[in-house]
């Protein structure tokens, strides 16, 4: 019996300090691994990250609040709700299911670091839920990010590969047929255009060595497939556009290579 239980929590200033935290816990028969990191990017600075193997508490909801606190990694925050929560079930086949629960599109966060001290900013907060074992995801590349300005929320998840499917939410709303890249998220119907700008990497390389790299145990018997896998994540300006206005913020996003 396999299970991953992965939450990603983030926030960013008004200046571009960025932060990005994950907690996790992976059970396959007897073994139970967690996992918790944080990542913390200072506008004109360089990543910083930090990995435990130890436990953490699991980030915590209630009502319209999370709150995680991880005294290992000299960490505590809260994000409160602007927006309702979103839920869906990515996928469901006989290998297993994968649920999204995008607890917080639209928060206002705060972040306590032990350095440099207090973050705060518009925040996104996720939580996945897998039994299905992530080397037979049906897909071989992730496209995933949020752009969050005080108005807008726009979030996107793009498969693609032998599976290829999509999801795009604004604000709460479900759109189909969007096209995505680095530097732009094409809205349906006129619905609205996200353009991406100045992006600075906050993360790069083979998951073996950037959110694998402090599970000296995962690397022995996870399959290349995972191990090899080549993320690029990435801090950008944004700004969504419609016929009628536009708003503009911080957007993270990403694009993870499987094959």
């Amino acid at each position: 019996m396999f299970s991953l239980s992965k939450w990603y929590c983030d926030c960013v200033s008004d200046e571009g300090h960025a932060f990005i935290g994950y907690w996790a816990r992976m059970r396959w028969g007897l073994l139970t691994m967690p996992y918790a990191a944080t990542l913390y990017k200072p506008a004109g600075g360089a990543t910083r990250e930090r990995y435990s193997t130890r436990g953490c508490a699991t980030p915590s909801v209630e009502e319209d609040e999370l709150r995680w606190d991880c005294s290992r990694l000299g960490v505590r925050a809260a994000w409160s709700a602007r927006a309702p929560a979103i839920q869906r079930v990515l996928i469901e086949t006989a290998e297993g299911s994968i649920e999204w629960h995008c607890h917080f599109p639209h928060a206002q966060a705060r972040v306590d670091l032990a350095e440099p001290g207090r973050l705060s900013g518009l925040g996104y907060a996720e939580q996945l839920d897998l039994t299905m074992k992530p080397w037979r995801l049906p897909f071989g590349e992730l496209r995933w990010g949020r752009l969050l300005t005080p108005e807008d929320a726009v979030i996107w998840i793009e498969w693609r590969g032998r599976e290829p499917r999509q999801w795009v939410f604004h604000n709460g709303y479900n759109l189909r047929g969007a096209t995505i890249d680095e530097t732009r998220v094409q809205l349906p119907n006129d619905h609205g255009v996200v353009e991406l700008r100045d992006s600075v990497v906050l993360r790069e390389g083979r998951l073996a060595s950037t959110a694998l790299g402090a599970i000296p145990v995962a690397n022995l018997w996870l399959p290349g497939a995972i191990k090899n896998a080549y993320e690029t994540k990435w801090l950008a300006r944004g700004t969504f556009t419609t016929r009628t206005r536009s708003s503009s913020g911080w957007a993270i996003h990403e694009v993870v290579r499987l094959r």
